[in-house]
């Protein structure tokens, strides 16, 4: 229902909730698993791979993207059929996004977050695979595709873009260089309307799609990976995107504004232990994802309950975690919330899959109270004012060599952050929109000035390299061409030292160069136990390899590269080649190298036990022959 209290319009609902199947992976097929989910538009059945019992959940929506696809022209997966249940990528933007775009126009806060467990598809959903684009780049692209519709003179909107992570525990903000963000982490701080923020994070002004897209690549390079059994290359954070959304429209000499903000919400999958054999900083790391998805569990489990009329009195633990805090106004609070539940169909994953639909089961039963405040920045800055005046007030009370009201030095200090941060904030939000353009401009050019520029450094127009990583925001992100000389490979520690840095155990510190002959490029390794830790295509390369277009160049254990001739691509001869494929041919390649070392080894030992055995015939018939030669004299 919705109502109208002194200019707020408020509107009482539950948590929307989507469930999304994904094909089988390569190590399904492998475990020849087979399918345990059943779909229709709004329910999605599990059935127990062991007992065959089923169980039947009731969701908003349910996609089905197991089979029954095939690809346009463009590459872009659509239904095979017209009997096919497939729902691909714009299917969900359509259920889902506009429904984020729709309410951010009508002024109300909203959050998306997609959740699941480890290699289920979330960050598919969310970010995409190109040409099939997630939620993210579909909602701000159109975005911006309404606001150039509808702006006019009497209209006028403002887009900020923020991206955080949450890591270990620790929040960082990664639109800006790492040594810029404090070592224990950006603090959480809570407004005096409940709402939470981590305290100096960067909204960088934009004014396109484009633009936020480069600060998007940015952030994903900057992410925190690390490397378990499951995962070479895993994300090992929840990122949090937030786009806050200002609407200023001039109604006769008045001037009506709305500022809803846009949580889109990545969530780390939970991980066992015992299944990634993490050990060390990865153990940590899991300890730390695990510890707020679980918080993140209680939380829903309380609001759901409460939302039946149970644990009316119970605390819902929304401070026991860095994460939770963050979505506690999406969860509890004023926001519009929708959750994306990642499936895996394989009978290998039941467990799992059945933790998660319980999981979405709860959440759907959460109530939400969102409303629309009119003119909320002129709310917000007055409620900053009056914390300034506050702890103010607070301080004056306090005389030289005295403590304040809870006799606390550390509380004097908090105080002191909380008043500065407040003042901070009240200054940047006072500013003018042109104002906050140019500094946001500012911090794009230092920020290209860093090593992590926006952008691709090298001229993808000339031969070049491209990295190949686990986490498919990171694939893409680094090239280098050859056209300033010899490209190095290495440790940081070589001399000279390398322009690319790699920092498996296996690599030294001169590693191998690229150089450029004529119209070729040639790899060559360093040493000859450089070469043992190069692949080429699968296999060791030997002391040089000239190579050729989609050539897949692994140094060490797993940091790849894909060799590009932009010739052949525009040739239509390119060929996509993505982590998976690069890791299984090199396995492959060196199983089937070690068969034949092993043949070959056994076949050495059998000729060599055969000529022992020969030889040991011919001595023993020679000894028989004196023995008897012996007994006739």
């Amino acid at each position: 229902y919705q109502r109208r209290v002194h200019g707020i319009q408020k509107q009482k609902m539950s948590v929307k909730v989507a469930t999304r199947v994904r094909p089988y992976n390569d190590r399904e097929r492998g475990l020849n698993a087979t399918l345990c989910i059943d779909m229709t538009p709004v329910t999605t059945t599990i059935t127990n791979p062991e007992t065959n019992e089923k169980r039947t959940f009731n969701f908003d929506n349910c996609f089905w993207t197991h089979d029954g696809s095939t690809k346009d022209p463009s590459g872009i997966d659509i239904p095979d059929g017209p009997s096919s249940k497939f729902q691909g990528q714009n299917e969900v933007f359509q259920a889902l996004g506009t429904q984020v775009l729709d309410n951010a126009w009508t002024g109300y806060n909203c959050c998306l977050f997609a959740y699941g467990q480890t290699g289920s598809g979330k960050s598919f959903s969310m970010i995409g695979k190109a040409p099939n684009k997630g939620i993210v780049p579909r909602v701000t692209e159109e975005m911006f595709e309404r606001i150039n519709r509808t702006k006019s003179e009497t209209k006028q909107y403002e887009v900020t873009y923020s991206m955080l992570e949450i890591y270990n525990e620790k929040v960082r903000d990664i639109l800006v260089p790492e040594e810029r963000n404090p070592s224990g982490g950006l603090k959480v701080r809570e407004r005096p309307s409940g709402e939470c923020y981590a305290e100096g994070q960067k909204d960088m002004a934009v004014s396109s799609y484009a633009e936020i897209e480069k600060w998007m690549d940015y952030g994903n390079k900057n992410k925190t990976i690390g490397e378990t059994k499951m995962n070479k290359e895993s994300s090992r954070s929840h990122t949090v995107i937030t786009i806050k959304f200002k609407q200023i429209e001039l109604i006769g000499k008045k001037q009506s504004v709305k500022s809803p903000v846009i949580n889109l919400v990545d969530l780390a999958g939970s991980e066992k232990a015992s299944q990634t054999g993490a050990e060390g900083d990865r153990l940590k790391e899991g300890i730390a994802i695990n510890k707020s998805l679980t918080t993140l569990g209680m939380c829903i489990n309380i609001l759901s309950e409460k939302a039946s009329g149970k644990a009316k009195k119970e605390v819902v633990p929304f401070r026991n975690s860095v994460l939770t805090r963050l979505l506690q106004n999406a969860l509890g609070g004023n926001s519009k919330t929708i959750m994306i539940c990642a499936l895996s169909p394989a009978s290998s994953n039941y467990e799992e899959t059945l933790n998660t639909l319980r999981y979405a089961e709860r959440a759907k039963k959460i109530e939400l109270r969102a409303k629309v405040v009119e003119s909320p920045q002129d709310q917000l800055i007055r409620e900053l004012k009056e914390e300034i005046e506050r702890l103010k007030g607070q301080m004056g009370k306090q005389g030289p060599g005295t403590t304040n009201e809870s006799g606390s030095a550390e509380e004097a200090e908090r105080m002191k952050a909380e008043l500065l941060a407040s003042q901070l904030k009240m200054s940047e939000m006072q500013k003018t929109w042109e104002e906050r353009l140019q500094d946001a401009n500012k911090k794009k050019a230092e920020t290209a000035q860093t090593v992590l520029a926006i952008g691709p450094s090298a001229d993808l127009s000339k031969l070049h390299i491209v990295n190949v990583s686990e986490d498919q925001l990171l694939s893409g992100k680094v090239a280098y061409d050859f056209e300033k000389g010899d490209v190095l490979v290495g440790k940081k520690t070589g001399n000279p030292v390398p322009q690319i840095v790699l920092g498996s155990i296996a690599i030294k510190p001169n590693h191998a160069v690229f150089q450029k002959k004529g119209d070729q490029i040639v790899l060559l390794p360093s040493s000859p136990d450089c070469a043992d830790a190069i692949f080429v295509n699968g296999k060791k390369i030997g002391e040089n390899h000239i190579l050729q277009h989609n050539d897949r160049i692994i140094f060490g254990t797993n940091s790849a590269f894909l060799f590009k001739d932009p010739s052949k691509v525009n040739n239509g001869e390119q060929q996509e080649f993505d982590y998976e494929y690069v890791m299984q041919e090199k396995y492959e390649k060196s199983e089937n190298q070690a068969k034949e070392l092993a043949a070959k080894k056994e076949e050495e030992e059998k000729k060599e036990e055969e000529e022992k055995k020969a030889k040991f015939e011919e001595m023993k018939k020679a000894l028989e022959e004196k023995v008897h030669q012996a007994a006739e004299e």
